[in-house]
């Protein structure tokens, strides 16, 4: 884990009142909202949720799932800093992650493969809205240059679609222009357009729209040469509401097929570079742990060192990249990331407190202007950090 002098991650001990909420009600609430999607779920399995329930509501102590599972000894590991904590009082990366991931225990995931977030999933695939905002952005013209500065912005505000803050889904994927804080999308065109055709990794957050906007960024880095192959690393299970799974890929391409022109156009060009093998899935546990971007695993890190550009997508993979901390206003992103291996770039929408690379006159004047900025997913940054 990190250590000094990188700032503490963020608590569920009411220090800070937005993890405190999340956690206390807000996770609950979710987790209630799943036996209510899934009414023939069997009355084990609802015992069993909603005992998961009451011991984060009672705020009891932590205990670990039981093995046999694939990520037992990777769970272990992550819980032992905290075996003598309770869910409100424990650093709140951890105390989300691994409460979705004793979700999963109680759903009995492992053994019926079947992912308690697939209706929320079912839901936004096939909505106007994903066939109405997907199908804008690709008709969206102008030089390359231009069309690779879209399809970035549209993969940042594509990230609003999060199925577990239905206030954040709201307001969909349009923005203004005083809504985006840091924008280093030049930058990174730049980057991308004058250096050698390389390889480009893309951290996935969110099935359904952000996730077809991630297809159409690969798309077009490959059908213009711009990247030798991309890399799509999603989870290995689901963890959180809406986290793309390597199935989620082929089931949104499906779905865009039946949807006619131009989304079916997207899915054909998809499985084609996927049939090329210049477009790669990988699954990894890694990416459904609290474990910071510094703690990333040689075999990650290793075809990292090599890429041309990662990007981080979403408000859970920048809480990695930060360490879910509260930074000095003046910090970066290059400061939060450490000596990551490769060019990295962050694309999110803020739906939580911590926070780098925004000028502190900005940051100051939304603390006098709007008590929650922080955390209702209005506003995004595109940071690059070179």
């Amino acid at each position: 884990m990190p250590h000094p002098p990188y700032p503490a991650p963020i608590r569920t001990d009411g220090s800070n009142a937005f993890a405190r909420r999340s956690m206390a009600e807000r996770v609950s609430g979710i987790f209630q909202e799943v036996l209510v999607r899934n009414p023939d779920y069997p009355t084990a399995i609802q015992d069993n949720v909603q005992a998961l329930r009451d011991a984060i509501e009672n705020d009891e102590p932590l205990t670990l799932f039981d093995p046999p599972a694939p990520d037992h000894d990777l769970w272990t590991r992550r819980f032992e800093p905290h075996e003598e904590e309770s869910w409100l009082d424990t650093t709140w990366f951890f105390a989300e992650t691994f409460a979705y991931r004793q979700l999963l225990a109680a759903c009995r995931y492992w053994t019926t493969q079947r992912d308690p977030f697939h209706p929320y999933k079912k839901e936004e695939l096939h909505s106007d809205e994903l066939r109405d905002a997907v199908g804008e952005a690709l008709t969206k013209g102008g030089t390359l240059r231009e069309r690779l500065g879209h399809r970035l912005v549209d993969c940042l505000w594509g990230n609003r679609m999060d199925l577990s803050m239905q206030s954040v889904l709201e307001q969909g994927t349009s923005a203004k222009a005083e809504h985006l804080l840091s924008n280093d999308v030049p930058e990174v065109v730049d980057h991308l357009m004058e250096g050698p055709a390389g390889h480009v990794h893309v951290i996935m957050d969110n099935a359904g729209t952000e996730e077809a906007f991630d297809l159409a960024l690969a798309a077009l880095l490959l059908e213009e040469d711009i990247a030798q192959t991309v890399t799509l690393h999603v989870k290995m299970a689901p963890i959180l509401v809406s986290d793309v799974l390597g199935k989620d890929v082929f089931w949104l391409l499906n779905v865009m097929e039946k949807y006619g022109a131009p989304l079916d156009r997207l899915a054909s060009r998809v499985r084609a570079c996927i049939e090329e093998g210049r477009l790669h899935i990988v699954p990894d546990f890694f990416w459904g742990t609290d474990a910071s971007l510094r703690e990333i695993p040689s075999r990650l890190e290793k075809p990292f060192r090599r890429a041309q550009l990662v990007i981080s997508k979403g408000d859970a993979n920048y809480r990695r990249i930060t360490n879910d901390a509260l930074w000095p206003e003046e910090a970066t992103l290059a400061d939060a990331a450490g000596p990551f291996p490769a060019p990295l770039l962050a694309l999110r929408t803020i739906k939580s407190d911590t926070l780098v690379g925004v000028e502190p006159a900005t940051v100051r004047r939304l603390n006098q202007e709007e008590e929650h900025w922080r955390t209702k997913g209005t506003y995004g940054v595109v940071q690059f950090a070179s």
